[in-house]
This record gives C-alpha cells, sequence and structure tokens, in this order.
C-alpha cells in the first residue's frame, strides 16, 4: 500500500484524475481480478479501502466454505454414517430439537468466526505501524530512467502518514456472516436428505463452485450475467457496504429488466439460509432413518 499509493499520484499527475492508476489498471488489463473482488469503487491512495479486499480474500472464502459445508454436512448424514444417530434419537429428543440445536450453533459461532477476522484484521494494523507513504521505487527509477527523471521528481513528495481504520470492516462483515448462514443452511438441507457425510460435501462444495464462476464470469461476460442473481456471491459484496455503504443490489439491471429492482443483499443471504434449515427440518422429521450398517 504505502508504494501504490506514489504511484497513483504519479499516473493522476498527467491525467489530473486522482481514478487514473483505477481506471488503467483495474478496467483493463485486470478485469479478471476486479471481477473476483467485487464491484466496490477502490481508491488505491486509501488503504482503509484496501481492507474490503480482506473479505473477498480466498482464505477468507475457504474459512466460510469449510465451516458452512463441513459442519452442516456432519449435522445429519455425518451422524448417519458414524452409525450414532440411532443412539441419539434413542434418547426422549424430538427431531426438531435436533435441527435447532444446529441452529444455535451457528447463531454463536458464526458471528465468533467473523469477529476473529475482526480482530486479526486489528492485530495486522498494529503490526503493521504507521502506513507511510514509500517513494524509493520512484526514486530508483529516476535513477534507471533519466528520460522521466524530471516528471518523477515534480511529483508531491508527502511523508504524512496514511489515516487507516478498521472499523469499517464490520459492516462488511455482516455479509460475511450472511454467506457462511447461506452456505450452512443450503448444507444442511442437503445433509437431511442425505445418508452419506462426504456425498453431502461433495454436493455441497459443487454447488458453492459453480456459483462462484458463474458470479465471476457473469460479472466479464454480459450474456451469462442474468445467472448471477442465482448465486449467494452476487449478494455477497462487503467492498461495497464498507466503501460506499450500499447494501442493496440491484437484480433489475442483472435480469436486463430496464428499471431498478433493488434488493437487501444481506437479507437474501439470511433468507436463503434461513430456507435451508426450514426444508431440513421438514425433510428430517419425516423421513425414515435407515439402520446403521
Amino acid at each position: 500500500t504505502t508504494q501504490i499509493v506514489p504511484m497513483a499520484r504519479l499516473l493522476s499527475q498527467p491525467f489530473g484524475d486522482s481514478k487514473a492508476l483505477e481506471k488503467v489498471f483495474v478496467r483493463g488489463p485486470s478485469k479478471v481480478s476486479q471481477a473476483a473482488l467485487g464491484w466496490g469503487e477502490m481508491s488505491f491512495d486509501n488503504p482503509t479501502d484496501f481492507l474490503a479486499i480482506g473479505l473477498l480474500h480466498p482464505v477468507v472464502l475457504v474459512v466460510c466454505l469449510v465451516w458452512g459445508v463441513g459442519r452442516a454436512a456432519g449435522a445429519v448424514a455425518g451422524e448417519l454414517d458414524r452409525g450414532t444417530m440411532e443412539l441419539l434419537l434413542s434418547q426422549p429428543v424430538p427431531r426438531g430439537r435436533l435441527i435447532l440445536a444446529h441452529l444455535l450453533v451457528d447463531c454463536l459461532v458464526l458471528p465468533a468466526i467473523c469477529l476473529s477476522f475482526y480482530a486479526g484484521t486489528q492485530c495486522g494494523l498494529w503490526a503493521a505501524g504507521e502506513f507511510v507513504p514509500d517513494y524509493a521505487l520512484l526514486d530508483d527509477a529516476a535513477k534507471d530512467l533519466p528520460q522521466v527523471r524530471g516528471m518523477l521528481e515534480r511529483i508531491p513528495r508527502d511523508p504524512t502518514p496514511l489515516a487507516v481504520s478498521g472499523r469499517g470492516e464490520l459492516v462488511g462483515l455482516v455479509g460475511t456472516l450472511g454467506l457462511m448462514f447461506a452456505i450452512s443452511g443450503m448444507t444442511l438441507a442437503l445433509s437431511a436428505v442425505g445418508r452419506n457425510r462426504w456425498r453431502v460435501t461433495g454436493y455441497a462444495v459443487l454447488v458453492v463452485v459453480v456459483m462462484f464462476v458463474a458470479n465471476t464470469v457473469g460479472q466479464l461476460w454480459e450474456p451469462a450475467g442474468r445467472v448471477r442473481p442465482l448465486t449467494f456471491f452476487f449478494y455477497y459484496q462487503p467492498q461495497r457496504m464498507m466503501i460506499d455503504g450500499i447494501w442493496t443490489v440491484d437484480v433489475g439491471a442483472a435480469w436486463g429488466l430496464g428499471r431498478p429492482v433493488p434488493v437487501l443483499a444481506v437479507a437474501v443471504l439470511f433468507a436463503v439460509g434461513a430456507a435451508g434449515y426450514a426444508l431440513a427440518l421438514r425433510a428430517f422429521a419425516r423421513r425414515d432413518l435407515p439402520a446403521p450398517l
């Protein structure tokens, strides 16, 4: 970040536009990366905006996938697979209470995971210290390229530390919470009708990966954009929530309806998760459980 800021100022000087680096780099050759990182308007001279990328980092997405799929897949199918469901249901415990127990686990653990992301960011900011712009790269370029030395020397040098705050990440983490709950609810519905934990895990992972690929391709190829509202990741846009304060997505634009249809993104994710739990409760309460092998 401390080296990107001088480069942003370098490009903005001849163009007279502080967004020149974003328009040249992000909207051009790196459009694929921009599609994977979301559509939030990131400013390269603001370190706080870079924190929004963290919630779309592969590590964060993998943690969401591992918890949402791994725990929910073992909720019903895992118990049947291990042969412990018969022992559990031999107790005077209604089946609905078992599903409710998993819902309570999600209500406790998912916020804890999100807060751990926030705590990690705060520790990172503390360890990194002040974000002071580093002009060493431009100084080296001025020595190696005499023909542009004059232009590089005219760049204003501001050693003032860049302001950065991780508090805005709490807003984006609401979306992360919704994404994990949606994945967990969907997987639990599959687990409630399945018997083998690993088969349920495979189906759930396949669905999430297909959704991610469809959402990314839909941003790059307009005809494929119509499938984006059918994916979780269309509604998971923490960048927009953190940077722009926008909590809605326009389904009308994605489907070409000719008029805006704003939808509260987080509400859709939580609704999908709740629907998954409701389907799991209905399926689990009505199914005949096979005898353990």
